[in-house]
C-alpha cells in the first residue's frame, strides 16, 4: 500500500478497497489477502458492537472453517454454542421441533449436521484480528464520494477511486462495498433498482441470562388469525447467556410506541405471552434493549466492472431465514474468487457479471419470498396451521441449502440448475399460497384484528 501527501490531503493506493468491516467485508477482506492483494479496509465506526445474535443454519459452519474459525475453535473460544434443532413454539398450540434427517450426515451427503449460535461480537472480534495478522489496513474514515468512470463504448462504470469526509483520497484497481443494508454505498451511487419483500420490520432484542438453555433455537410465534405474523427469537449465545429478540411490522410498533411505550416494556410484554420467556424476564429485572429496523429487499445490477457488491449491502435476508450469515460469508467468497479470476484482465467480463447478479438476486429472492408469503402472511397459515407451514418451509430451505453446498454454482450451468430448481419450489409454494388465499376471500372473516387494505400488501414470489 502506497500513501503520498499531495498539497494536504492524503492519497492511499492499494490493490483492492473493502467498505465495510463486518461479517461479509471482513471475509472479503481475509479472502483478497490470502490471494496476495493489499487490501484496505474502510469502516467509520472503530467499535462494531450492539450485533444481535446469530442462529446459523447447516451450511454457514463450512463457509468460517474457510475462513479459519472450525466449530471447535469458536466453542473453544465461547463465541459459540452448539445448535442441533429449531423449536416452534405457538402461543396456543404448543411446541414443535425442527431439525435435519440424521440420514443426511450418511454417505453421499455426508453433511454436518450440527451448526452453531453465534456471538457475533466475539466471532467479529476474531476475524478482525485475522485480518489484521495477514496484513489488512484499516482505516476509520467515512466515505463521502466516488469517482467513476463511464465507457461509453463498453457500457462500463468502473470506481476509479473514492474520497472520504476527512480529505483522504483513495485510489485501487478493485472495490467490494460491504457497508451494510442501511448504508448500501454503490446501489445508492449507482442508483440500482431494489426489489423488496414485505413491510419495513423493527427488530428490539437483549441479552439475558439464563441457566436452563437448550442446543437450539427457540421461535415463539405471535401469529393471531388474519394478522400479519409477529415472532421472537431466543438464542443462546453464550453458556448462561441468551438473546432474547422481537420481530414486528413497523406499522405494529408505531402503534405500540404511539401509547407511550418504550421498547423495553415492548419485549417485555410480548414475553409475557410465553411462559418461559416471563420467567427470564422477571428474574432479570431491568434490562438494556437494542433495536433496529431494516426492509427484506436485494438489488439488481451487483457487479460492475471492478466493483461488486456483498452481503445486506446486495440482499437484507428476514431474520427469521437464518440465511443472513451464510449469505454474507457465499457473498464474500464468491465475489472475492470472481476478482481473483479475472485480476490480470482489470475487468471482470458482462456474462461473468450477470451470472453473479442472478445468483444472489435469486437466493435472496428465495428465502424472502417463501418466509414472507408462507409465515408473515396470514393467508396459508392460516389454512394449514403454524407447525404444517413450518415445516412446508423448513425442507425447502434446508433443501436449498444443501444443494448449493455440494452445486457450488459458481458457473453459468450450475447457477442455471439451482435457479430452476428455486423456481421451481417457489412455484409450488405460490399454488398452495394462491388456494390459501381463495379460501380465506371465500369464507367470511369476522375478526376485528384483520389488517386493514393500507396494511396489506402483496409481494412477488
Amino acid at each position: 500500500m502506497v500513501e503520498t501527501q499531495l498539497n494536504n490531503p492524503l492519497v492511499i493506493e492499494t490493490d483492492a478497497v473493502v467498505l465495510g468491516a463486518g461479517l461479509a467485508g471482513i471475509s472479503a477482506a481475509i479472502h483478497l489477502a490470502r490471494k496476495g492483494f493489499r487490501v484496505l479496509c474502510i469502516e467509520q465506526r472503530t467499535d462494531i458492537r450492539n450485533s444481535v445474535g446469530e442462529s446459523l443454519d447447516w451450511s454457514a459452519p463450512e463457509l468460517f472453517a474457510k475462513l479459519g474459525l472450525s466449530m471447535e475453535a469458536l466453542i473453544a473460544a465461547g463465541a459459540a454454542t452448539w445448535k442441533r434443532h429449531i423449536t416452534v413454539i405457538g402461543q396456543e398450540c404448543g411446541e414443535n421441533q425442527y431439525l435435519p434427517g440424521a440420514w443426511l450426515a450418511e454417505s453421499p451427503w455426508n453433511v454436518e449436521i450440527r451448526t452453531l449460535h453465534l456471538d457475533r461480537e466475539r466471532v467479529d472480534a476474531c476475524l478482525r484480528d485475522t485480518a489484521q495478522r495477514i496484513g489488512v489496513s484499516t482505516l476509520h474514515e467515512r466515505v463521502a464520494d466516488f469517482c467513476i468512470l463511464d465507457e461509453p463504448s463498453t457500457r462500463h462504470r468502473r470506481v476509479i477511486g473514492l474520497r472520504t469526509q476527512q480529505g483522504t483520497f483513495v485510489r485501487a484497481s478493485w472495490f467490494i462495498d460491504a457497508s451494510g443494508s442501511d448504508a448500501s454505498l454503490l446501489a445508492r451511487r449507482f442508483r440500482l433498482k431494489p426489489v423488496t419483500y414485505g413491510p419495513r420490520k423493527v427488530a428490539i432484542w437483549a441479552h439475558l441470562p439464563t441457566q436452563d438453555w437448550a442446543d437450539g433455537t427457540a421461535l415463539y410465534m405471535l401469529s393471531s388469525p388474519g394478522k400479519y405474523m409477529e415472532w421472537i427469537w431466543e438464542i443462546p449465545i453464550q453458556p448462561g447467556i441468551s438473546s432474547i429478540g422481537y420481530i414486528a411490522s413497523g406499522a405494529s410498533i408505531k402503534r405500540q410506541r404511539s401509547k407511550g411505550l418504550r421498547p423495553q416494556r415492548i419485549l417485555a410484554d410480548k414475553c409475557a405471552n410465553f411462559p418461559r420467556l416471563q420467567s427470564l424476564v422477571e428474574q432479570t429485572g431491568a434490562f438494556h434493549t437494542r433495536s433496529t429496523t431494516f426492509t427484506c429487499r436485494t438489488y439488481r445490477g451487483i457487479c460492475g466492472a471492478n466493483w461488486i457488491i456483498v452481503g445486506e449491502a446486495a440482499s437484507q435476508s428476514d431474520p427469521i431465514t437464518g440465511n443472513g450469515v451464510t449469505a454474507a460469508l457465499r457473498h464474500a467468497e464468491e465475489a472475492t474468487a470472481l476478482i481473483c479470476r479475472y485480476r490480470d484482465r482489470g475487468t471482470i467480463p458482462p456474462f461473468a457479471r450477470a451470472v453473479y447478479d442472478h445468483r444472489v438476486s435469486t437466493v435472496g429472492r428465495y428465502f424472502n419470498s417463501l418466509i414472507e408469503n408462507l409465515f408473515y402472511q396470514p393467508a396459508l397459515r392460516d389454512r394449514v396451521g403454524l407447525f404444517p407451514t413450518a415445516r412446508i418451509y423448513t425442507v425447502p430451505a434446508w433443501l436449498l441449502n444443501l444443494v448449493y453446498t455440494r452445486l457450488r454454482p459458481d458457473g453459468v450451468f450450475r447457477t442455471l440448475l439451482i435457479s430452476f430448481l428455486m423456481s421451481s419450489i417457489r412455484l409450488s409454494v405460490w399454488t398452495a399460497f394462491q388456494g390459501g388465499s381463495l379460501v380465506n376471500r371465500l369464507l367470511p372473516n369476522s375478526s376485528p384484528d384483520r389488517m386493514s387494505t393500507a396494511e396489506e400488501q402483496s409481494y412477488a414470489f
